[in-house]
């Protein structure tokens, strides 16, 4: 099971979760919005931290997604948007780094709808529909991806904190596809501030499964 925290901002802090937890993914936030956005003053030194660095983008032009992949040092993108099929066939083919695609969850999932983003998608990403992109720190029903019916691997997001670790061990044999969870909101002091203790007790119990 893969390790993704998304919403890192705080560059001791980011530096504290790399050395101590070594992820296998550090998630960059760069949609405005969003609490734990990182601003452009912030690219040279997450630029220099030594780990896997995905980019998070909220309908974004192609022009701005390859300018941070150059100042941010990334080397994943993922879409958290409305993004058409069309759209990530360019993303993936004029940057050529992993894509991981989000698909926000309501109540049911249309799998049809996911067909035409196959082919330019290393990973889906399951996470709670809110309107705000993300970071709701509420779940949606896992039991949904019992049917995913793909060979591209995913990982589950939405709400995941560090009492969810049993569960998560529990339904990882119904989801065989599940690649890993990307945690951000149930672990935070503050938005894009994280408790490095509680990912490295969480990372224990799950990556193992």
């Amino acid at each position: 099971m893969k390790l993704k925290v998304c919403g890192m901002r705080d560059l001791d802090n980011c530096q504290r979760l790399i050395a101590e937890v070594q992820p296998d993914w550090m998630g960059i936030i760069l949609y405005p919005p969003s609490p734990r956005y990182v601003p452009q003053h912030l690219a040279a030194h997450i630029q220099g931290l030594q780990v896997e660095k995905v980019g998070v983008f909220v309908n974004e032009s192609l022009e701005n997604i390859k300018k941070n992949i150059v100042d941010f040092g990334l080397s994943a993108l993922q879409l958290h948007g409305t993004e058409a099929p069309e759209f990530v066939e360019n993303v993936k083919n004029e940057t050529m780094l992993e894509v991981l695609k989000v698909i926000s969850v309501k109540d049911k999932i249309n799998w049809t709808l996911l067909e035409k983003y196959l082919p330019w998608t290393d990973y889906f990403l399951f996470d709670t529909y809110t309107k705000q992109h993300g970071g709701s720190g509420k779940q949606f029903n896992w039991n949904l991806l019992e049917d995913y019916p793909f060979e591209p691997p995913f990982l589950l997001s939405g709400g995941i904190g560090p009492d969810d670790a049993n569960t998560l061990k529990q339904v990882k044999p119904k989801l065989p596809k599940m690649a890993g969870v990307d945690i951000n909101s149930g672990f935070e002091i503050s938005p894009g501030l994280k408790e490095i203790e509680k990912i490295k007790g969480f990372k224990r119990k799950v990556v193992s499964c």
